[in-house]
């Protein structure tokens, strides 16, 4: 059954739970400062808090009441300085009125846990970013809300009470940051080649009368144009139904971290493709490893991973004409049975990942 999200839509409670965020980031970030902070379209000076008294770029933040909105701005800064803090990314929350133009959402699964959210929106300069690109960057942690009347897609960010909250809210700054900056190469790419510059390789639509995935004279693509058009499957895909989740909200606060510590831990391997319907493919000049996560060993889970990874294995492989390395990743070993089917006729690996720290150690990737 899928999990059922509901935006928070009552002004009321949300500046509650602002006040809530408020207390379990100050319990963190206790030494404050008042600093001159700037982004695309203004600049204020405020009150900053610090994670420590010192050092080079220090996790911060700033509250801000403003005119029918709550503003929470998430820096790194180093205490002490005269600089101007460049906001790293902000949550903010109506105030007021309800509206859906704030960044930041308060969420609440189907147990009743309450989660910080974004709605997706960020910027590159003055200019917004499609929230559709955004959406596909943070595939692995969006779900699909009621947001009264109507519905909402948002990326989980952290549980309100979780204990990591900082380290999670920290790591969405900047992996927000880094989302930002290769939307807006891709934007500038685009704009390039719009106006006779040079392409960045590959339209994603294929060649007429050419074989998908491949190039001039019907020889394989470029690694650069493989990598376009597997970003255009994902873009396609993305489009068709809703992510409602991963079985309850924290499962997809795992969920996406999980992913991100398997992105980071292969990039080296090879481009870092993700797409809403799929976790990660990591793409080289001769293969994809393609990889599905799941926070759970159940059979259901297993079964759906297993299918996900043969029909989106299938259609990468005619679209890129590459050998295609399926990866089901899980939190221990599957039943031997499954297993046994997974790894002979499926040929399909399995992966295994245990939670040190704050880290993500895995089991099973060659």
């Amino acid at each position: 059954m899928d999990e059922a999200y509901e935006v928070v839509t009552d002004v009321a409670e949300i500046a509650r739970l602002n006040k809530q965020l408020a207390t379990q980031l100050r319990k963190v970030l206790p030494y404050r400062e008042s600093r001159e902070i700037t982004y695309p379209s203004n600049l204020h000076t405020g009150t900053v808090y610090f994670e420590t008294s010192a050092g080079a770029s220090v996790r911060a933040w700033s509250p801000r009441v403003a005119p029918g909105k709550l503003e929470n701005f998430f820096l790194f800064a180093d205490p002490g300085s005269t600089n101007r803090i460049e906001i790293e990314v902000q949550l903010t929350f109506p105030a007021g009125t309800y509206n859906r133009r704030a960044a930041g959402a308060f969420v609440r699964d189907g147990s009743g846990d309450i989660f910080v959210a974004h709605r997706g929106n960020l910027t590159k300069g003055t200019a917004g970013l499609p929230k559709a690109k955004v959406f596909r960057e943070f595939a692995a942690s969006v779900v699909e809300a009621a947001d009264k009347p109507k519905s909402s897609r948002v990326i989980l960010i952290a549980g309100l009470k979780a204990p990591d909250l900082a380290d999670q809210l920290w790591e969405f700054a900047k992996q927000a940051r880094e989302v930002a900056t290769q939307l807006g190469e891709e934007r500038n790419s685009d704009a390039g080649q719009s106006t006779g510059g040079a392409p960045s390789g590959g339209t994603g639509t294929g060649g007429l009368g050419k074989p998908r995935g491949a190039g001039a004279g019907g020889q394989p693509a470029s690694p650069a144009d493989r990598q376009m058009k597997l970003r255009a499957y994902f873009d396609e895909y993305s489009g068709e139904g809703h992510t409602k989740g991963h079985g309850g909200g924290k499962r997809t606060v795992e969920h996406g971290a999980v992913v991100r510590a398997l992105e980071l831990y292969l990039r080296n391997k090879g481009s870092s493709q993700k797409a809403q319907a799929i976790d990660l493919a990591i793409v080289a000049t001769s293969r994809v490893d393609l990889f599905e996560v799941k926070t759970s060993a159940r059979t259901t889970d297993v079964y759906t991973g297993v299918g996900q990874l043969l029909i989106h294995g299938e259609c990468i492989k005619e679209l890129l004409g590459l050998v295609v390395k399926r990866h089901l990743v899980l939190p221990g070993e599957p039943k031997a049975s499954h297993g046994r089917a997974i790894s002979g006729k499926a040929n399909i690996t399995v992966v295994t990942y245990q939670k040190k720290g704050s880290r993500y150690q895995f089991t099973g990737l060659n």
